[in-house]
């Protein structure tokens, strides 16, 4: 037999436990986490947009002046055709949102200028319908883009205002004693020198778009917030108004070197969609599946030693059943991301090693990231180099070759570990030399090699994996495979496990 690689291997009892164990999209990132990012590169409209939005199960866009609609199948936009719905409710709508508290559709319209003002469509009386403009208590600058919270109190928008930091900024109003009020700035923690646009509120975040924030991407990037802090000193929690939260960036893909606009959010939260658009002009619109404010588990795989295990890989198992799997970088360091209140099965795993299951739920708290990070480093198993086996640690005679319970927790590892790592095989010696009776002895290396091989095999080991020497004694002359013998030492109250590529 032809030995390429040896691996001798010893049994821990502490390791003879069982542990627990569309067609019309492009992909344009391979993301090893439980968000799917993609282009529909298909997706045309007229002109260049400027505003996206979702609405009656359709997504609305307005572009060249005018506004646009697509029907969506599983995400997926359809072609784009004049949006003959919502102008017929007014013909100079260029975006419109519904407002959760009271069903009404808020919208805006741009005046000869290129300037955007708020309106309501509201009931005049019963069946008759009409249009008003909506002044947060005299505030007369434009009013672009607004979003309304859950409870549909407060209305976060857009506006050139120049009492802000610069270019667009973003502002709230409050609804209080039957009308909005003037709207306060968000204050520079959010706002920049250049513009904000395109605010988003999802749950307790929220997200927009700003072109003047140090450190971005390039153009336009989409960042995020937590809409109010929350902040304890003692015994005392207080909360905060939107502005007080660190802003950090998405990163990519949803930040690019061009420009990353016009994100707009399902109800649900678990789909969206936003325009990236390069230098050029061109404009691809992108989507995501999956929850954002997502758990970012990560960590580092070592092995026995401590050392980082830079070949293995993690497999990440849904209650689903669906998976997808990460490899650890050079260092060892993974990164996987989990929908918040999911259940899973973390398979962590290495060439040579043990497999790690570990069951996690992914749970979030009050975090201010969208990514909760949390850290979990495993260490994965391996059989130690050098081992030598007694028979006592395996079978129940000092001369039989029934496996003790012990002897069976051992092989059940064994099996384990050539199921686990199928590019290697076992080769098994057996060196019991105890009496002058040569063929005695050879019968009794013989059985409890046969033992072990059957054993092996009925836990679902190929036997195309177990190779198995002669049963002869050692030192005895007629050896037919001396290759078979093992490289560590051996006595005659031994047994050995070689594992072999």
């Amino acid at each position: 037999m032809k030995m390429l690689q040896k691996y001798s291997i010893c049994l821990l009892l502490s390791m003879a436990m069982t542990l627990p164990a569309t067609s019309q999209i492009v992909e344009k990132y391979s993301v090893n986490r439980s968000i799917d990012y993609s282009t529909i590169p298909q997706f045309v409209l007229p002109s260049e947009a400027d505003e996206m939005m979702y609405a009656d199960g359709r997504l609305h866009f307005s572009a060249g002046g005018k506004l646009f609609a697509s029907t969506l199948t599983d995400g997926v936009p359809g072609f784009p055709e004049v949006d003959t719905v919502l102008l017929e409710t007014d013909s100079r709508m260029t975006y419109a949102v519904s407002h959760d508290g009271t069903g009404r559709l808020y919208l805006n319209r741009h005046d000869s200028k290129g300037n955007s003002y708020l309106f309501e469509h509201y009931e005049k009386k019963p069946g008759k319908y009409g249009v008003r403009r909506v002044k947060p208590s005299g505030f007369t600058f434009t009013i672009e883009h607004p979003v309304f919270s859950t409870d549909g109190r407060v209305m976060v928008f857009a506006s050139n205002c120049p009492l802000g930091f610069g270019g667009r900024d973003l502002w709230y109003s409050e609804w209080k004693d039957g009308q909005w009020q003037y709207p306060e700035n968000l204050g520079g923690r959010i706002n920049s020198a250049g513009d904000e646009a395109s605010p988003v509120i999802y749950g307790d975040f929220l997200l927009f778009s700003s072109n003047g924030r140090a450190g971005g991407y390039g153009g336009y990037d989409i960042y995020a917030t937590r809409l109010v802090a929350q902040e304890q000193t003692g015994d005392t929690v207080g909360m905060f108004p939107i502005g007080r939260c660190p802003v950090y960036s998405m990163n990519a893909p949803m930040c690019s070197s061009g420009d990353d606009i016009g994100l707009t959010i399902s109800p649900d939260g678990t789909m969206g969609w936003w325009f990236s658009r390069d230098a050029e002009g061109k404009q691809v619109l992108n989507r995501f599946s999956g929850r954002l404010d997502c758990v970012q588990l990560q960590g580092t795989v070592r092995g026995q030693d401590g050392s980082p295990l830079a070949d293995a890989k993690v497999k990440v198992v849904d209650k689903d059943d669906r998976t997808y799997t990460v490899d650890v970088d050079k260092k060892g360091e993974y990164v996987v991301y989990l929908q918040p209140g999911k259940h899973y099965d973390l398979q962590f795993y290495a060439p040579d090693h043990f497999q790690y299951h570990l069951p996690y739920v992914a749970e979030r708290g009050n975090e201010n990231n969208l990514y909760y990070r949390d850290m979990d480093d495993v260490t994965l198993n391996a059989f130690v180099v050098g081992q030598i086996y007694r028979y006592a640690d395996l079978f129940s005679s000092s001369v039989g070759s029934e496996l003790s319970a012990a002897g069976r927790k051992r092989m059940d590892a064994v099996a384990r570990f050539i199921i686990e790592n199928p590019n290697l095989k076992i080769a098994i010696e057996s060196s019991f030399n105890q009496s002058a009776d040569i063929p005695f002895c050879t019968l009794v290396n013989q059985s409890r090699i046969r033992a072990i091989s059957d054993y092996l095999s009925s836990k679902g080991v190929p036997l195309s994996n177990i190779e198995t020497g002669n049963g002869a004694p050692e030192g005895q002359e007629d050896i037919e495979d001396s290759a078979m013998l093992s490289a560590v030492a051996v006595s005659s109250l031994t047994m050995s496990f070689v594992f072999v590529r």
